[in-house]
């Protein structure tokens, strides 16, 4: 393959200059994937994955992962992103059972 400027102000291009095609990500991925032992995914859900592990970070609110990950609609990241991990509900049953605890707490002085 010989050296180009046809692309020369794009992003994704090799190292001779000629345009990377999606294929050849996949491709790379999917060796890369198999050199260490990794499962098979497709490389759209590593964005997937990251996303849902800003939404189940308390730091990140969800307008802010909205506009992370470039979604013109507030409710799509809310309804694609905003399930909770089994620790966060948890701590939500945890804290519905101590109202419960300090409202039936025999114990208490009065």
């Amino acid at each position: 393959m010989r050296e180009t400027n046809d692309y020369k102000d794009f992003l994704c291009v090799n190292p001779v200059g000629a345009l990377i095609t999606p294929d050849s990500i996949t491709h790379q991925f999917i060796k890369l994937l198999d050199e260490n032992d990794l499962p098979h995914i497709r490389f759209h859900e590593l964005r997937h994955s990251c996303i849902s592990l800003l939404a189940n970070n308390n730091a990140f609110s969800m307008k802010q992962i909205q506009d992370y990950a470039g979604h013109s609609d507030f409710l799509t990241t809310f309804n694609v992103y905003s399930h909770t991990d089994d620790s966060a509900k948890k701590n939500e049953m945890d804290y519905i059972t101590s109202c419960f605890t300090d409202l039936f707490d025999t114990d208490k002085e009065e």
